[in-house]
């Protein structure tokens, strides 16, 4: 299938335009039909809980890392550095076209249609549609790592990162090897002793679980 784009979030390419993304929303009757949306990670390990087949979850070679997350309406594209595909992490929107099945990028009909798809509110603040879910698999725990409030996100040209985790027992029958995450430091803990652990980040223990 090819795929149907907008260059640089301006004019799109022929044959993808408004009456196109409005043709697809009716096929579905008001629902946007989406591809399912894998994403690897180098640095995670796939609990296997995501009804993947087992021959599938390192199907992008050992090298992407193993598929542990599945992302749903996703505009925003994953930052797995070097040799990231262009599309990873973004969700595409499935139809039929001239009695054939074809493919667009969510983002691209958001852009097209603004306010009318995500309501005028999120648009004018955002200018995208800014938030996406996720089924997230991983076996073992996180690395330790921070999402900036809107406020410190600013400062490099961002927003913040608001996050809200549910662990459904339907999901979640097996706890991988290390079923807790950690929010937060240690009352006590001072910036001193955090930045002792960034700064011994690639030295092994760097003794980070000290302040968590």
């Amino acid at each position: 299938m090819k795929v149907l784009k907008c260059e640089k979030y301006s004019k799109c390419e022929a044959g993808m335009g408004k009456n196109l993304i409005e043709n697809a929303f009716e096929q579905g009757d008001g629902v946007f039909r989406l591809l399912p949306t894998w994403v690897p990670r180098k640095f995670c390990i796939p609990g296997r809980r995501i009804k993947l087949h087992p021959n599938d979850y390192y199907a992008l070679g050992s090298e992407r890392g193993g598929l542990d997350e599945r992302w749903f309406s996703s505009t925003t594209a994953a930052d797995n550095g070097h040799g990231t595909p262009e599309f990873e992490g973004l969700s595409f929107v499935v139809f039929e076209h001239n009695g054939k099945p074809d493919k667009f990028l969510l983002r691209d009909a958001v852009i097209e249609l603004k306010g009318q798809l995500i309501g005028d509110r999120l648009w004018n603040t955002y200018g995208k549609w800014p938030m996406f879910s996720k089924f997230f698999d991983n076996k073992g725990p996180l690395p330790l790592h921070i999402h900036h409030r809107d406020e410190h996100a600013k400062l490099v040209g961002e927003i913040g990162k608001p996050e809200a985790y549910y662990f459904p027992p339907q999901v979640n029958n097996h706890g991988g090897d290390f079923p807790y995450t950690f929010f937060g430091l240690k009352p006590g803990t001072i910036k001193e002793q955090v930045r002792e652990c960034l700064s011994n980040f690639s030295k092994g223990d760097n003794g980070v679980f000290r302040c968590v």
